[in-house]
């Protein structure tokens, strides 16, 4: 017993690792990574305010919208700020290095509950490796966590009707419910796996269907409440929007890592010499996510990078599979510890300058600018990611002056901010707006639950709008790019390199 609890603080050494690493986050800027983190401190702000509500004003202004995010990260952070008493923006930024730990330390504790301890060692420390997989770890979203919850939430349903293990099930299932109330995507991917997995074990009639349907109805008590109640109340809005293609191999040389390619093709190759129940897991749990990624090409609407994101993270459950079959083949045991030495040195050096190349959306005058690490050891660390510079819902060797313009019309206006509708050439200034000086925007982010009725914003900006439009909208403010021209019904009020802000001139308003 003693030797396992040994066991399990020692996995805790991967995500400590990470945890460190994310400090540099801290060191260097006021502000969190990612321009995704504004619309959830908006959330968690219209909560601390109003309670559980269901309907948005402050977003899709004037009118509004029904919430289709799920509220539980939005009320936790708004409860961690009640009682802390630390302001939302700055809650979020010292969250980055715990939410590092929690997802570092998610895939070394389901690869060690796949395999064993050894493998679950290397793939936590593979995880710093691949840059998908750290990427996301210090982002401070509901997917982060949703994320690490479906690693788990898989892994505990495979093990518990591997082993007819009812507890184990149960976890499974409280974890997918959580997962509901996290994240709609990561739980609609979660449900696909299991689903996919469960029919072909029915199939092979090698799943308890007893155990299936408790598993069902937890899931179903603890995931679906909120979303049956505004199904009921407003109907669902989900306007998902395709991205880009991406291509398999540009995603595992630009994204996911040479090395972890390697390993993971090395521990594909074990799992089809074993052809056992859990090759057969991990390769439909994989291999599935893959395909589905590339179903653009069949003309069906998918953001590629995002569902490969997902399908990262049991890949470097294949890749830790891997090493160790590496190691397992070297017969010097004196090797095997510096291959491992090097694994966890490369892998350390790797985030540092993951985290080391990160620019936030906001930086205030005292924010680091430029990289800590010179540029040189980023390219030779990190030779891919310097030059293509690969980013996932955060910007890598940003534009620090449109960051440090960005905080000045943020402070603008926080300090000049009236209630009425900013209209903003700039999307992502939309939830910065909206999170920090709780001024009416025309999308304000997330933007798969922006219904049909948002006013347009373009033909404001362009000079086309009417004054009996810009009054009815009870539009205020303009926010343009330094170099759009300023509409004829708008005043100049402040400007610096990249924006402009303007007032809505006084004979425009009726």
């Amino acid at each position: 017993m003693q030797y396992r609890n040994h066991e399990k603080i020692t996995l805790t050494i991967p995500a400590g690792l990470s945890f460190i690493i994310a400090l540099i986050l801290l060191y260097k800027y006021t502000f969190p990574i990612s321009w995704d983190v504004y619309y959830h401190i908006h959330m968690a702000d219209l909560y601390m305010r109003n309670g559980l509500v269901f309907w948005d004003f402050e977003t899709v202004a004037p009118y509004g919208r029904v919430i289709m995010y799920p509220p539980l990260f939005h009320l936790v952070l708004a409860g961690l700020s009640k009682v802390t008493g630390i302001g939302l923006v700055s809650l979020v930024r010292l969250l980055q290095p715990v939410f590092s730990f929690f997802l570092i330390f998610s895939i070394t504790w389901s690869s060690y509950k796949l395999f064993d301890f050894k493998t679950g060692m290397c793939t936590g420390v593979l995880g710093m490796l691949s840059f998908i997989t750290f990427n996301r770890s210090v982002i401070c979203t509901p997917a982060t966590i949703a994320i690490g919850l479906s690693l788990l939430c898989c892994v505990y349903f495979y093990n518990g009707f591997k082993d007819n293990n009812i507890r184990s099930i149960i976890f499974s299932a409280i974890l997918l419910g959580i997962i509901f109330n996290l994240h709609m995507a990561t739980s609609i991917i979660t449900v696909f796996v299991l689903g996919l997995y469960g029919l072909v074990q029915l199939l092979r009639r090698n799943l308890n269907i007893n155990y299936l349907v408790i598993f069902i109805l937890f899931v179903a008590s603890v995931g679906l409440p909120w979303w049956i109640y505004v199904y009921l109340k407003y109907t669902l809005v989900f306007n998902s929007k395709a991205g880009n293609l991406l291509s398999l191999p540009n995603f595992f040389f630009k994204y996911y890592g040479i090395i972890p390619s390697v390993l993971t093709i090395m521990g594909y190759v074990y799992l089809i010499k074993n052809r056992s129940d859990k090759s057969l897991f991990l390769i439909l749990w994989t291999v599935s996510l893959m395909l589905i990624s590339q179903t653009t090409y069949l003309g069906v609407q998918t953001v590629s990078i995002r569902i490969l994101e997902v399908a990262s993270y049991p890949m470097i459950l294949v890749a830790g599979l891997g090493f160790t079959y590496l190691c397992d083949n070297i017969k010097s045991t004196t090797n095997k510890r510096v291959l491992f030495i090097l694994l966890i040195l490369v892998s350390c050096l790797s985030s540092m300058v993951y985290v080391d190349s990160y620019t936030p959306e906001v930086m205030c005058d005292d924010d680091y600018d430029g990289l800590l690490i010179p540029e040189t050891i980023h390219t030779i660390i990190d030779p891919v990611g310097t030059i293509l510079k690969p980013s996932v819902i955060s910007l890598r060797f940003g534009n620090s002056q449109l960051a440090h313009d960005r905080y000045d019309v943020m402070e603008w206006f926080m300090a000049h901010s009236n209630k009425s509708l900013v209209v903003s050439e700039d999307s992502i200034m939309d939830s910065i707006i909206v999170s920090t000086s709780r001024s009416p925007v025309v999308y304000g982010g997330f933007t798969e639950s922006i219904p049909l009725y948002v006013v347009d914003p373009v033909h404001i900006v362009q000079n086309h709008s009417t004054s009996s439009e810009l009054s009815d909208l009870n539009v205020g403010y303009i926010l343009l790019r330094q170099n759009t021209p300023i509409p004829i019904y708008a005043q100049l009020e402040y400007n610096n390199t990249n924006y402009k802000i303007c007032s809505i001139k006084s004979t425009y308003k009726n």
